[in-house]
C-alpha cells in the first residue's frame, strides 16, 4: 500500500510539479502567497518524482552514490531540522521569507530519519531478488 501511495506522489510530482509544491506549501507555510520559488526548483521537483518512480520500479538499481547522497541529506535533516530548513529555504525561495508552520521542523526530522533508513537498508520487497 505504501508503495502505491509513493508511486502516486511521484507521478503527480513528475507531471504537475508546480501544483504539487503549491499544494504542500498551503499546508506547510504561514505565508505561501509571499514566497516565489527559484527557477530551478520545478525541474528538480520533476526529476525527484521521476527518481521516486524509478526507485520504486527497480529498487536495487539505486545504490552507491545515490544512496550516499540520500543518506547525507537525510542525516542533515534528522540531526538539525532547523539548520536544514535555514540552509535550503533561501536557496529555494527567491523573495520573501517563508514562515514555516510549527509542525514542519519535527516532520523534517522524521523525513530525514526515513531517508537515512532508506540509504542504509534500501527499499526491498519480498519479491525483489535483484535479478533483472
Amino acid at each position: 500500500m505504501i508503495k502505491g501511495v509513493l508511486a502516486v506522489l511521484g507521478l503527480v510530482e513528475l507531471l504537475v510539479p508546480r501544483r504539487f509544491i503549491e499544494f504542500w506549501e498551503g499546508y506547510a507555510l504561514e505565508n505561501p502567497k509571499d514566497c516565489s520559488l527559484e527557477s530551478w526548483v520545478i525541474p528538480v521537483a520533476r526529476l525527484e518524482g521521476l527518481l521516486f518512480l524509478a526507485a520504486l520500479a527497480k529498487p536495487r538499481a539505486f545504490s552507491g552514490p545515490i544512496r550516499a547522497v540520500l543518506g547525507c541529506y537525510g542525516l542533515m535533516a534528522a540531526l538539525s531540522p532547523d539548520g536544514y530548513l535555514e540552509y535550503w529555504t533561501p536557496l529555494i525561495y527567491e523573495d520573501g521569507r517563508p514562515e514555516w508552520k510549527p509542525w514542519v521542523v519535527p516532520l523534517t526530522r522524521v523525513i530525514g530519519v526515513c531517508y537515512v533508513a532508506l540509504a542504509l537498508f534500501g527499499w526491498c520487497s519480498k519479491n525483489d531478488t535483484g535479478t533483472g
